[in-house]
């Protein structure tokens, strides 16, 4: 070990401290690790200086409590939405089951075992899926920050979730859905269901979100934090007409001045009344996609109308009625028409000898093969 002025380089004792000290500096920082006896001091410098030649030297982990993992996330997160609290009940789950555990030591059989739980106590799949999810987004911001190295969340198989409810009204049963609304609540059931927009979406339109000119609603936030106009058919301008027809407003009003909360009561009464439980507000969506695919509109003009980023994602809310699939395959039935009347259509003797020739020359046969005249039969 290399000395200097009869001291060995790196070992020293610590005034006011007790046992032996070496001194390492790493990457800029000075590091000290303490030791009972000099000679083990020594022992550890000589090992330590030669895995940094050769390497091999890492810094001992910091301990990163879970608690402090999620609940700076969660400040982050809830920091950037307009809706707070989503994740605050899902981040407390964790929060009972990990506490200040060392979030590094976390194990997928430890996860595994509080998703069991939840599902022991009736939980949809979906939240299962919600949970996890947060957990992972949780793991993802520690590793980008360094605080961990691995996510043992994203070696956890979520569970299978059936999200394809084939939940939409028919114009019946709009109607009577409808009759059971107060006529307060009804343009937003109706713009709902002529535009696809969100709950939220709709409640935080203005006056001034409304290009008359153009005939478009433009969402300046969407669940995907982006600016999406949209276009307004006869039935939305006509509504949205009558409203402003009676109000002296300003223009930063909101179009739908209601709480999130009473419109969901209120419908929900209404869904019960009308006999078409169950049924979401947001199921106003599922509606407006599948007649618009049962019009005969593709996926990009679905996509582009509803605001979905992909095919997938689209495929959950646009469904087609019994009734206009049965009318789908009815149309195969007009295809055994058309075959009979194409093979009772009669060929001339002409066309068929000159046929004949074509393939006699072809083939480079005798034109005694033309013999065949008189024999020849379309059948």
């Amino acid at each position: 070990m290399a000395r200097k002025d009869g001291k060995d380089r790196g070992i020293t004792q610590r005034k006011g401290r007790e046992g032996w000290w070496v001194r390492l500096v790493h990457n800029g920082r000075e590091r000290w690790h303490k030791c009972d006896t000099k000679s083990q001091a020594k022992a550890l410098y000589g090992r330590i200086k030669a895995e940094q030649r050769e390497g091999k030297y890492f810094e001992k982990p910091q301990v990163v409590p879970f608690r402090d993992l999620a609940l700076e996330y969660l400040q982050t997160v809830e920091g950037r939405r307009r809706k707070k609290g989503d994740d605050q009940s899902r981040i407390n789950r964790w929060l009972t089951a990990f506490g200040d555990q060392d979030a590094s030591t976390i194990t997928v059989r430890q996860i595994e075992k509080v998703l069991t739980g939840l599902q022991a106590e009736k939980k949809q799949p979906a939240t299962l899926v919600r949970h996890l999810a947060v957990l992972k987004a949780a793991f993802n911001r520690a590793r980008r920050l360094g605080l961990v190295k691995e996510n043992p969340a994203s070696l956890v198989k979520p569970p299978k979730v059936n999200n394809v409810l084939v939940r939409y009204l028919t114009p019946d049963q709009e109607a009577t859905l409808l009759s059971h609304l107060s006529e307060k609540y009804r343009p937003v059931v109706l713009t709902a269901v002529n535009t696809g927009l969100r709950q939220g979406e709709l409640l935080r339109l203005t006056w001034a979100d409304i290009d008359w000119n153009v005939g478009v609603l433009t969402i300046h936030e969407t669940k995907a934090g982006e600016r999406r106009r949209v276009p307004m058919n006869s039935i939305v301008v006509g509504l949205l007409s009558g409203l402003k027809a009676g109000l002296q407003g300003n223009p930063s009003d909101r179009i739908f001045p209601f709480s999130a909360r009473f419109v969901r009561r209120t419908f929900e009464e209404a869904v019960k009344a009308a006999g078409v439980a169950p049924f979401r507000f947001h199921d106003l969506r599922h509606t407006f996609a599948s007649r618009l695919a049962m019009q005969g509109a593709n996926d990009r003009t679905l996509m582009a109308l509803g605001g979905w980023k992909s095919p997938a994602m689209l495929s959950r809310y646009a469904h087609l009625s019994p009734a206009h699939l049965w009318k789908a395959v009815e149309g195969l039935t007009q295809i055994g028409t058309v075959t009979k009347t194409v093979t009772k259509e009669t060929v001339t003797e002409e066309e068929v000898q000159k046929l004949l020739k074509n393939v006699v020359s072809r083939l480079g046969l005798e034109p005694r093969a033309l013999a065949l005249k008189g024999r020849c039969s379309t059948d």
